[in-house]
C-alpha cells in the first residue's frame, strides 16, 4: 500500500492562519512539549478535555505583530494576530455573566474582560493495579525482590505525593527529606514503603540541620521511580496513568504533595501555596486541583542568584481554600472568608478574565498543526484552534493511500481559491488551471487517458460561481471523475466577498448591508442535474471525509463531495464549533441513497429557512452508463495509447490554414 508520506511532494503548504512562537507549551499526552517537538501521531489536549492525534505539522517565517494576552490565574499567551482562541465575550463590565456562550475569536479582536475558556481534563481511567516494569542486572544481587504489581489507590498516591515533594534518588537508593519534627509524615513514608513495596527503610536525623532522612535500599525500584517521576527536581512529574486516575484516588496525591512542598499562609492575605521548579510538574497540579473543582493561581517567579525558575501554584479563593483544607484533612486557621471569586468554574470549563493585552514586533518562524476530531490545543492559559486548513488534504491522502493507488495512477486539478494550490501539495499529475474551469481541464484529460483516475477540486466560488455551467454539464454528462468542492461559504483568497453559498441577509465587505439572493443549493442541483453519486463531508471529520473520498473515487460516474470547510478569518458563524453542533450522519439515520426522492428532501433539508440539522454522508447513488462507455473505439484502450503515425490530418489543416 502506499504511505502517505509517499505521497508528500518537495512543496508542501508551510502556511497556516494562526500561530505560536516556538517554546509555546502545549499540553500532550503524556507531557508538558515545546510547540516545535511536536510530531504527527503525537496527542494533545483539545479544548473538549480530551486527548487527541496530531494529523499534519506546520512552521513558516513571520514577520509583524504577536499578540500577548494575559489571564487572570493562568498566565500569558503569545499568538500572531490571526490566530483563533475560545472566548466568551464579557456581557456587562465589572460583572460576570449568568450565562456563557464561546466563540472562536482572532487574536486582534479579543478584548480586554472576556473570558478565555479553559477546559478541565475529563478523561478518567481507572486502575486495580499498577504493573512495575524494570531491567535486571546482574550486580542487582542484594536487591530485594519486589512485587510484579501493586494496588494502584490513595495510599500508593500518597507516597507518589511524598516522593514528589521530598523524594529524590541517590545512587541505588530512595531518600525521602522531612523536618525531624514531621514524626507523622516521617512515620507515614516508612508504613507505605513496607505496606506497597515489602521493604524495610532506615532513618537517619542530623539534629544541627533539623533534618530527618528516610532511605530505602532498593536500585530496583530506584529504576522504577526515575521512570516514572523524571531525573532531578526540574524534571519532576506525575506519572500519566496517575493523572487519570478516578478524582478520589487523586486526593491522596495532593495530600502527600501538600505535606512536602505545600503550606497554609496567613501573614498578609490566606493563601494556600505549593512551589516547584519543574513546568511540568506545575501544570499537573493545577489540572490535578481542577479536577476538584479548585482553581489555582499559576506565578512563575524569575531565576535570581543561585535561584533558578519556579513556578508557585496558589490556591487564593475562600471557596476552594476550604475545599483544599478538606482534601488535606486540615483545619485552616482563618475565622472570617472575605475573598472574590475572580474567575467562573463551570466543571468542564474554567471562564478566565482577560486581564490585559498587549503587542510586540516579531521575527522569526511560528509553528500549528492539525488535529484529529475536535481542531483544537490547550497551553497553560490558553484554548487555541489549530490551523483548519488542511483537513481536506490529509482526507484525500488517506483515502488514495488506503485505496493502494499508484500516485502514476492519478491527475488531480483545480481552479483558482484557498484550496487550490492541492495539486502542488500531493505526489500524483496535477494541473492548476485558472478561475472556474478545474472541471473542463479534468474533462479532457478524462477524454484522453480514461484510465487514469481523475480528481478535480475546487471552492465554492470557483465551483458555484464562474464555474457553475462546467459543474451542471458534468453532472449531466456522468463523466467518470469525482470533484470534490471546499465550501466555506465565502471568498476566502479574496479577502471575504459573498460567495454563491453565503447565507442571506450576511453582511460581508461586498455586501455591507447584507447578501440579498439566496444562497444556491448544490447537492440538489447536483441531483437534478445528472450526478450518480451525492455527497457531502465536513472538513472538520477527517476519518469519515476519507471515506467518503474513498468510495467516490471509485464510483463508475461522475461523483460529488460538497465539503464544509471552516473559513476561520472571514466566516464567523458557520464554524467549527458550529457545524460539530449541527451536523449528523445520514448512515446512522438509516437514510437509503438509492431512493431520489429521498435524497432530495435530505439536499434540502439544510436550507435558508432551517440550519438546525446538516446531514452529512452519501445522499444519493446509482449506477448508470458514464460517459466513456459510449465509446467503443477508447473504451478498452486509452486514446493516448493509439497509434496516430498513420493518421493523415493534412485535409483538416487545408481547411484551416
Amino acid at each position: 500500500m502506499v504511505e502517505i508520506k509517499d505521497l508528500n511532494t518537495r512543496t508542501q503548504p508551510n502556511w497556516c492562519p494562526g500561530c505560536v512562537p516556538p517554546g509555546t507549551k502545549i499540553h500532550s499526552n503524556p507531557s508538558l512539549v515545546n510547540v516545535e517537538t511536536l510530531r504527527v501521531g503525537d496527542k494533545v489536549l483539545g479544548y473538549d478535555g480530551k486527548y487527541h492525534k496530531i494529523t499534519e505539522v506546520f512552521n513558516r517565517p513571520y514577520k509583524g505583530k504577536m499578540y500577548s494576552i494575559s489571564t487572570t490565574c493562568f498566565g500569558e499567551t503569545l499568538v500572531t494576530h490571526e490566530h483563533p482562541l475560545l472566548i466568551a465575550r464579557r456581557d456587562k463590565k465589572g460583572i460576570h455573566n449568568k450565562e456563557f456562550k464561546s466563540y472562536w475569536v482572532e487574536a486582534e479582536n479579543v478584548r480586554e474582560g472576556d473570558y478565555m475558556v479553559y477546559p478541565n481534563l475529563r478523561v478518567t481511567e481507572d486502575l486495580d493495579k499498577v504493573k512495575l516494569n524494570y531491567k535486571i542486572f546482574k550486580k542487582d544481587t542484594r536487591s530485594k525482590e519486589l512485587p510484579r504489581e501493586i494496588q494502584a489507590d490513595a495510599n500508593l498516591l500518597r507516597l507518589f505525593g511524598y516522593y514528589i515533594a521530598e523524594g529524590c534518588i541517590n545512587k541505588r537508593s530512595i531518600c525521602f527529606y522531612f523536618h525531624k519534627d514531621e514524626e507523622k509524615y516521617i512515620d507515614d513514608v516508612i508504613k507505605l514503603v513496607k505496606d506497597i513495596f515489602n521493604l524495610d527503610s532506615t532513618l537517619s536525623t542530623t539534629d544541627e540541620k533539623n533534618l530527618s532522612e528516610i532511605s530505602v535500599h532498593s536500585a530496583k525500584l530506584a529504576r522504577v521511580f526515575s521512570d516514572w517521576f523524571g531525573k532531578g527536581a526540574l524534571n519532576k512529574k506525575i506519572p500519566h496513568f496517575a493523572m487519570l486516575l478516578p478524582y478520589d484516588k487523586q486526593k491522596g496525591l495532593l495530600q502527600g504533595l501538600w505535606r512536602g512542598d505545600g503550606w497554609f499562609d496567613s501573614k498578609d492575605y490566606k493563601r494556600a501555596n505549593y512551589k516547584t521548579i519543574s513546568p511540568i510538574l506545575s501544570e499537573q497540579i493545577k489540572f490535578l486541583l481542577l479536577r476538584q473543582g479548585i482553581v489555582p493561581s499559576i506565578t512563575i517567579n524569575k531565576a535570581y542568584g543561585i535561584h533558578k525558575q519556579s513556578y508557585s501554584i496558589q490556591v487564593l479563593d475562600d471557596f476552594d481554600l476550604k475545599k483544599l483544607a478538606s482534601i488535606l484533612e486540615i483545619n485552616i486557621p482563618y475565622k472570617k472568608y472575605h475573598g472574590v471569586r475572580n474567575i467562573v468554574n463551570c466543571g468542564d470549563f474554567i471562564y478566565l478574565p482577560i486581564r490585559k493585552i498587549k503587542t510586540l514586533d516579531y521575527d522569526g518562524f511560528v509553528h500549528n498543526f492539525e488535529v484529529e476530531d475536535v481542531n483544537s490545543y490547550v497551553s497553560p492559559s490558553a484554548t487555541l484552534h489549530n490551523c483548519g486548513d488542511f483537513g481536506i488534504l490529509l482526507a484525500l491522502k488517506m483515502a488514495v493511500s488506503q485505496l493502494g493507488l499508484n500516485p502514476k495512477d492519478v491527475c488531480i486539478t483545480s481552479g483558482i481559491g484557498c484550496g487550490s494550490k492541492l495539486p502542488h501539495w500531493i505526489n500524483t499529475y496535477g494541473f492548476h488551471s485558472i478561475h472556474g474551469r478545474g472541471l473542463p481541464v479534468a474533462t479532457g484529460i478524462h477524454l484522453v487517458n480514461n484510465k487514469l483516475k481523475i480528481i478535480s477540486v475546487g471552492g465554492d466560488g470557483d465551483g458555484y460561481g464562474i464555474g457553475l455551467s462546467h459543474f451542471i454539464h458534468s453532472c449531466r454528462r456522468n463523466l467518470d471523475m469525482a470533484y470534490f468542492v471546499q465550501n466555506n461559504q465565502i471568498y476566502g483568497l479574496t479577502k471575504g466577498q459573498a460567495s454563491p453559498t453565503t447565507d442571506k441577509e450576511t453582511k460581508t465587505i461586498s455586501t455591507p448591508f447584507g447578501v440579498i439572493e439566496w444562497p444556491i443549493f448544490p447537492l440538489a442541483l447536483a441531483i437534478e442535474s445528472g450526478a450518480t453519486f451525492v455527497a457531502r463531508g465536513f472538513a472538520g471529520d477527517v476519518k469519515h471525509l476519507t471515506e467518503l473520498m474513498k468510495q467516490a473515487i471509485e464510483h463508475p460516474g461522475f461523483a460529488y463531495i460538497d465539503i464544509m470547510q471552516p473559513c476561520v478569518t472571514f466566516n464567523k458563524k458557520n464554524t467549527y464549533d458550529w457545524f460539530k453542533q449541527r451536523v449528523y450522519k445520514l448512515e446512522e439515520s438509516g437514510h437509503d441513497f438509492s431512493d431520489r426522492d429521498e435524497a432530495m428532501k435530505k439536499a434540502n433539508e439544510w436550507n435558508a429557512y432551517a440550519d438546525d440539522n446538516i446531514p452529512i454522508g452519501l445522499f444519493y447513488k446509482k449506477d448508470h452508463e458514464h460517459y466513456m462507455d459510449r465509446y467503443e473505439y477508447v473504451k478498452d484502450k486509452p486514446l493516448v495509447d493509439h497509434d496516430i503515425s498513420k493518421v493523415d490530418i493534412t485535409k483538416i489543416m487545408e481547411d484551416f490554414v
